[in-house]
């Protein structure tokens, strides 16, 4: 969780048992060290919340938004100048909202699977950073958003950005609140005094200061402080507040200028590599960052220049003078404060030309020697952090497929890029829909599935559930996953709506796919986890397919649960009846049926309740009144009363 307004839900469930057989547990490759699981992400984003909520300044207006949203159905949408922290203040508004049993939940304008909008259901709608182009489908699915919102008595609010707000329909014209920007000095000081970092109000009295406040975002007033705390906790930037907010105000407002005078007064190529590298690297061990300086220079083209490893100065002048060192631990080391993030963003900013070279030397570099799984991690991240921020998410989804073919796959650090496009404001949703593509065509390779798995159990289900589970779905009936299978089980399991979510699915996209993912079908209809009424049209359907689709084997043992429920329990009395519905029409499927129920009567201990005759009996009568006539047997199907335990 890395900003606020992002999704989330309640009560994450753990590995569940997905049916019959052995149970096998898939966290992938390092997925819980790299991703952290749902339940993690889940409390993180709560803690997240209540972080936000303490240092919330509430902006102008803002208590109008509140007041209209104080009924159930209600939909605002909140305008203001960018910097305002519009979504910040959108996810005050459903965090402060009354806990009437619905979920927190963010929408998508590209969700390919439709929100399931219950009531209670506190909503965001971040229309923000919406792309020219697509401005004319958000607004659709505006209207169908707003009037599921209605009709369920549910909360939305929708984050507008100018442009759009010009294009909306008179009645969505007037539910629109224009906030106001707070004031600055009313948000640095509560951020200052939340962080505990002393300071004085006549420290806060400094023209640098206030200039910086006079235009600056709410969200660079939040970086500032975070700077200034880690001025503090490295003491080597003074010992009192003015001295950490005289380092702070130079890495947020001049670290950018610094930076290009240092590359520009750098003619020579390698070491302009050897200050990229180091900031790709700034932690690692410095022996990793030469190596890595090397493997640049040789990608990028530039061969040996045939002088000797005496020639010139040592490491220790060429780093000195790129204001690097080499720390006691043998690690990379910028002297500036948070300098070695303005030196990625120089590079990745103003060298376009380096950028698909950038891209395959970070293919390669996660493997140089000395590099940590913590050393592997900081570097993608900051990969995808500079790919991200120039426009250029196709640079992640090459390295996922990389580090996911055959050979020498890198599974965590696929797992990992896909998690930070997730986390990405603005390209979170074109992630999501690469990651359905994905699962929707071509073949996979094995490790590309269980990468996808791992990011929609542990990631994706954290944020959008639904859609995560959708992709689950796809894994498991499209691509033939097991892991997929018992992630999808495992959340549906998690909760009711997600369920019946799921069960919604399997009709609807019968004969659309390949025949595979039996085992989510049958796992579905386990008796002992089904969370939906057994009478119900969907488990109708669901049996439906399996039954016909799967051979009576696969579906005789959850069968069999029915009819013992059947005999035990009074809500699963109907169970015959839902059997013999599933399979009418089809005169294979209720002599398949019969068979089974006549293993089942003949194979087992006798049980309380109604009896296994009288259960049998009660289907057997089921099928006839179906069929018009008494059941006919196939003379080359045969029962094995062994089958039933």
């Amino acid at each position: 969780m890395s900003g606020p307004g992002h999704t989330w839900v309640t009560d994450p469930g753990g590995p569940v048992h997905a049916g019959s057989g052995d149970q096998h547990i898939h966290y992938g490759y390092g997925a819980g060290e790299f991703l952290g699981s749902r339940a993690e992400r889940l409390r993180i984003a709560e803690d997240h919340r209540h972080w936000l909520s303490r240092r919330f300044v509430p902006p102008g207006n803002l208590g109008r938004a509140a007041e209209r949203l104080a009924k159930p159905g209600a939909t605002v949408l909140l305008t203001g100048p960018a910097g305002t922290g519009r979504r910040a203040a959108g996810t005050f508004l459903l965090h402060g909202l009354p806990d009437e049993g619905g979920q927190l939940e963010e929408l998508s304008v590209k969700d390919d699977d439709g929100a399931a909008i219950s009531a209670g259901d506190r909503l965001l709608l971040d229309l923000s950073a919406i792309a020219d182009q697509d401005q004319e489908q958000a607004l659709r699915k505006l209207g169908v958003y707003r009037s599921a919102t209605e009709q369920a008595g549910a909360r939305l609010v929708v984050i507008l950005s100018d442009p759009i707000e010009p294009m909306l329909p008179s009645e969505l014209q007037q539910q629109v609140v224009r906030i106001e920007r707070p004031r600055p000095d009313i948000v640095l000081r509560r951020y200052l005094r939340l962080d505990e970092i002393p300071f004085t109000p006549e420290d806060l009295k400094r023209p640098d200061l206030d200039l910086l406040l006079e235009t600056a975002p709410m969200r660079e007033i939040a970086r500032l402080v975070r700077t200034i705390g880690q001025a503090r906790e490295s003491r080597k930037h003074g010992s009192g507040f003015e001295d950490w907010c005289t380092t702070a105000l130079h890495v947020v407002t001049d670290w950018g200028d610094t930076t290009a005078r240092q590359v520009d007064s750098l003619e020579d190529g390698s070491r302009r590599a050897l200050l990229l590298v180091g900031a790709m690297l700034d932690g690692a061990p410095v022996d990793a960052a030469v190596a890595g300086t090397g493997d640049l220079l040789r990608l990028l083209g530039r061969d040996s220049d045939g002088s000797s490893a005496l020639d010139g100065p040592d490491l220790r002048v060429q780093l000195g003078e790129l204001e690097m060192a080499r720390d006691p631990d043998g690690r990379v080391e910028f002297k500036r404060l948070a300098y070695s993030s303005a030196v990625r963003s120089h590079f990745w900013t103003y060298f376009p030309g380096l950028r698909d070279g950038l891209r395959d030397w970070t293919g390669d570099a996660v493997r140089l020697p000395g590099l940590g799984r913590p050393e592997r991690r900081d570097l993608v991240a900051r990969f995808a952090e500079q790919a991200l921020a120039v426009g250029r998410p196709d640079d992640l989804y090459a390295l996922v497929e990389r580090w996911t073919a055959a050979g020498r796959p890198m599974p965590g650090e696929a797992a990992l890029l896909l998690a930070q496009g997730l986390d990405h404001e603005k390209h979170a949703a074109g992630v999501r829909e690469r990651i359905y593509t994905w699962t929707t065509t071509g073949n996979l390779t094995s490790h590309l599935k269980d990468v996808l798995t791992d990011v929609c159990r542990h990631v994706l289900a954290a944020t959008h559930p639904s859609m995560a589970l959708t992709r689950l779905y796809h894994l498991s009936s499209r691509q033939g996953s097991a892991a997929a299978t018992e992630a999808a089980l495992e959340l549906a399991r998690s909760d009711r709506r997600l369920f019946r979510h799921l069960f919604e699915r399997v009709p609807a996209r019968a004969g659309q796919e390949p025949r595979r993912g039996e085992d989510l079908l049958i796992g579905l209809l386990d008796p002992h986890r089904l969370l939906i009424e057994p009478t119900s049209e969907e488990v109708e359907s669901v049996w439906r397919s399996v039954m016909s689709g799967t051979e009576r084997a696969r579906w005789s043992r959850v069968a069999y649960e029915w009819l013992t429920a059947a005999a035990t329990e009074r809500r699963w009395e109907a169970a015959p009846d839902v059997l013999v519905r599933a399979a009418r029409h089809r005169n294979d499927l209720l002599t398949r049926l019969y068979l089974v129920a006549l293993a089942w009567e003949r194979g087992g201990p006798e049980i309380p309740g109604a009896g296994r005759r009288a259960v049998a009996e009660r289907l057997r009568q089921a099928i006839d009144r179906a069929q018009g006539t008494g059941p006919r047997r196939h003379d080359n199907e045969t029962t094995n009363p062994s089958e039933v335990s």
